[in-house]
């Protein structure tokens, strides 16, 4: 069977196909950009032909969020069935978690998903909004363990997304902050040979989205202790009010000092 194609369309579509490799890409980049703005990417524009699927599909890769909503799926298998070149394209990556999921990502080797070709702008982790709670504060140490040496993604989301959270999610980022300072200054002046950070991470917290932020940032260099504290003290004060205003909560663990 044939399909028949207008001699408008051809001709479009070989002016299109005429242009440098590098203006057709600048051209998708367009595209999708104006996409995403809109709420939504569409892929409609690598179906055009074989060439414009070569060319757009990096491009859109890059450009595409992409979500695991099931608490069953598995993420580095999903990406070990892509091209390489499509895997290093990835910029955003969400995935809804439960225990299973913080589980696996404490046991995480340097690299999101254990994967040293996937560089991150943003990972979001959403928090699964069933009848359970969750337990936050079983994974606090492992959380920080991880940071401090997890490289390719430049910012890490956490959002409650209605979940029950045991002993709160403010009072459980906090704790992760607090632990974030404990282990450092520990690493760094109690332990022998000292062991400071790979990564730093600048923390943040949305009281409206309910949600943290943690931004990636180069390892604090090496000096002695009393400039580490005189440097971390602003950090520390904020931290404090942070606790003081947080609310009472009948969780005991929740009303530990970390620091």
């Amino acid at each position: 069977m044939h399909t028949s194609i207008s001699r408008t369309e051809s001709r479009t579509t070989s002016a299109l196909l005429a242009l440098p490799a590098e203006v057709r890409i600048a051209i998708l980049e367009y595209v999708f950009d104006d996409n995403l703005r809109k709420s939504g990417l569409s892929l409609q524009a690598l179906l055009a032909c074989r060439q414009m699927y070569q060319d757009g599909s990096i491009v859109a890769f890059s450009k595409t969020s992409f979500i695991m909503s099931s608490l069953f799926g598995n993420i580095p298998e999903r990406l070990l069935v892509l091209h390489t070149k499509q895997v290093e394209a990835i910029r955003n990556i969400s995935f809804v978690a439960d225990a299973r999921q913080f589980r696996g990502l404490i046991n995480w080797s340097r690299y999101p998903f254990s994967m040293p070709n996937v560089r991150l702008d943003k990972l979001t982790i959403i928090l699964h909004p069933s009848s359970s709670w969750h337990y936050l504060f079983d994974f606090t140490s492992g959380v920080v363990e991880l940071l401090r040496d997890l490289h390719n993604v430049r910012r890490i989301f956490i959002i409650r997304n209605n979940a029950r959270v045991k002993g709160s999610f403010k009072t459980w980022y906090n704790r992760l902050v607090g632990m974030i300072m404990k282990v450092d200054h520990h690493e760094r002046y109690e332990k022998s040979p000292r062991n400071p950070e790979k990564m730093w991470w600048w923390w943040s917290y949305d009281e409206v989205a309910q949600s943290l932020c943690l931004e990636a940032r180069p390892p604090k260099p090496m000096m002695d202790e009393e400039s580490y504290m005189l440097m971390m003290q602003p950090l520390l004060e904020e931290w404090k009010v942070s606790v003081e205003n947080e609310e009472w909560n009948p969780d005991p663990r929740s009303r530990m000092m970390y620091y």
